[in-house]
């Protein structure tokens, strides 16, 4: 049984035509309707699973009476209300425990009934305090009943909890910085992992994905477009299913499992398989930044450096294994070049292997990790990489070469991997015809190539202390009017730079400019253009920089085509 109640000033209805045939007619008085003044108005379901009359219609009497205890009510209307439930019980249940709990209820209070299986029109006025409107479902045979306290909810919607220790030197981590810059929150209400983003963080998200996805199609990747879920099937094929699934979000629905999902090789490689393939077709480069869902305990969530949901700039390169070696320094130099674009720094290398021992953590094939492993040794050996050796960290079916670093708390962690995978390929029966007509195993290079958005977005902000680079920047632009008598000159500026595809902000507060320049170096803004009279008259700006330093009498064009040569070289 599903209840809602409502602590009214007034309710009235009246009854309009049969709903359920089965029903009994009006009598005269009924078809007038009822109403009533400063009631307890509980519009109720009763479902299926109250086949237990005589238990639920004493917890439904129960309930109600301890709501209009709280609320200090002595009329109950009880209105048969099916909408609250997608389970409705027989209609002849339905009227046995409405009428049983109207004789209840009548023990205790003054009881107006609408009539049940009729359409009715209500009109009804509920008052405005913290317990006038309750929800409740009421289970009888063990099961607890469940209230929803809709105060308490909309107070913990409001809670948002982005503090956090100062890191080493004083430094600021990513949570403190998106909260200071408003780029993204975290609310108790959505849940611990899932972060929200801003409009300003938003902007930063947008320009990392479109660096990434231009850059990867300029060197051949072809991006897909995969579901956010798969049955269960798809993951046993692969042996996430048996060697991840705890780390999974997986739901019953109906008679199969889904799973959120984790990665994104499983569809890629059901898309390869979509048709014969040839030894000329490959190597096949599959890209995607995809959604992914990882069931991370509640104690290892931090900030933007280890959430529930990301989005990972993922790639799989399908090829023979003759083109491993240069698919794989392919993607180290563009790992270089995007490392270096973004200014990421203190980063290193590790070689994660594998232990044939640990058969329950890896896929049970020695022999095919003794080669994988050489293989990546020579690639990586021979590209002259520097790289540290760690045993038992490579992924379940092969090596990989982890990008690590630390946050502003010293603390390790990956950025993103690439992996050697010699079981996949064999799992999901992925097959190419070579130059005899012959079928042979490809082979996968797993990869990111920017890491997760929100992962590489947390170590930016921590490197830089939100000192973003113009082109990453949120607000490149400030404007700040002397006076409201400079705001329309301000405003003419404004629309300029945003037809030429700046970010530009107006701050049109009535401040003194002095605060207005604080806040704006505050928030990080890259450039602030200060409007005064003398501006205004000439029809130029003056130009201050992040780092303090002005300019007087710059032309609108010129400071656009500077900031667009910025914008554009990266710097």
């Amino acid at each position: 049984m599903k209840i809602l109640s409502l602590h009214v000033d007034h309710i009235k209805f009246k009854p309009l035509k049969k709903a359920l045939k089965s029903v009994g007619n009006l009598s005269d008085k009924e078809k007038k309707g009822g109403s009533a003044k400063d009631a307890l108005a509980v519009l109720t379901a009763v479902e299926k699973k109250d086949h237990n009359e005589k238990e639920v219609v004493s917890e439904f009497i129960k309930n109600v009476k301890k709501i209009a205890e709280q609320v200090g009510s002595e009329t109950i209307v009880l209105y048969p209300y099916a909408h609250l439930s997608s389970d409705l019980a027989s209609p002849d249940l339905a009227e046995r425990v409405l009428n049983a709990a109207e004789k209840g209820l009548k023990k205790f209070y003054k009881v107006v009934k609408a009539p049940f299986g009729y359409y009715k029109e209500f009109e009804m006025k509920v008052k405005g305090h913290p317990l006038s409107e309750l929800s409740r479902e009421i289970n009888v045979g063990g099961e607890s009943e469940e209230v929803i306290d809709h105060e308490a909810l909309l107070k913990k919607m409001s809670k948002v909890k982005m503090s956090a220790q100062k890191g080493k030197n004083g430094m600021k981590s990513n949570i403190e910085l998106g909260r200071d810059l408003d780029l993204y929150i975290v609310s108790e209400i959505v849940g611990h992992g899932l972060p929200l983003f801003t409009p300003r963080g938003t902007r930063i998200i947008k320009e990392l994905r479109t660096f990434i996805e231009d850059e990867e199609i300029k060197r051949g990747y072809r991006y897909t477009s995969t579901p956010i879920m798969a049955k269960s099937d798809l993951y046993k094929i692969s042996g996430h299913w048996q060697h991840y699934k705890d780390d999974m979000f997986v739901m019953d629905l109906g008679k199969e499992k889904f799973a959120l999902r984790p990665m994104t090789c499983p569809f890629q490689f059901v898309l390869y398989k979509r048709k014969a393939r040839s030894y000329k077709d490959l190597p096949i480069k599959y890209a995607e930044i995809a959604d992914l869902f990882r069931n991370e305990k509640s104690g290892e969530l931090r900030g933007l450096s280890r959430v529930r949901q990301f989005s990972l700039a993922d790639a799989h390169i399908i090829c023979r294994p003759d083109q491993v070696e240069k698919e794989f320094l392919e993607v180290l130099d563009l790992v270089k070049f995007v490392m270096k674009s973004l200014g990421v720094k203190d980063i290193w290398y590790r070689f994660s292997q594998g232990d044939v021992k640990n058969k329950e953590k890896y896929i049970d094939n020695p022999k095919a990790w003794k080669e994988s492993e050489a293989l990546m040794k020579r690639i990586l050996d021979k590209s002259k990489l520097k790289y540290i050796v760690a045993k038992d960290e490579a992924a379940f079916y092969g090596p990989k070469l982890d990008l690590q670093y630390k946050d502003v708390y010293g603390k390790e962690d990956t950025l993103f991997t690439i992996q050697i995978d010699f079981a996949l390929p064999e799992r999901y029966d992925m097959t190419y015809k070579d130059k005899n007509n012959k079928d042979k195993r490809p082979m996968v290079v797993h990869r990111s190539s920017i890491g997760a958005i929100e992962r590489i977005l947390a170590v930016l902000l921590e490197q830089t202390q939100g000192n973003f680079p113009l082109w990453l920047s949120p607000v490149q632009v400030k404007i700040l009017p002397m006076a409201d008598k400079n705001i329309d000159f301000a405003k003419k500026v404004e629309d300029k730079l945003r037809r030429e595809g700046i970010r530009v902000e107006l701050d049109e507060r009535v401040e003194s400019m002095s605060k207005k320049v604080r806040d704006a170096q505050v928030e990080k803004a890259n450039y602030m253009v200060t409007i005064g009279d003398k501006e205004d008259k000439a029809g130029t700006l003056a130009v201050r920089t992040r780092k303090g330093d002005i300019e007087f009498g710059v032309q609108l064009n010129d400071f656009v085509d500077r900031l667009k040569s910025e914008i554009k070289e990266r710097a």
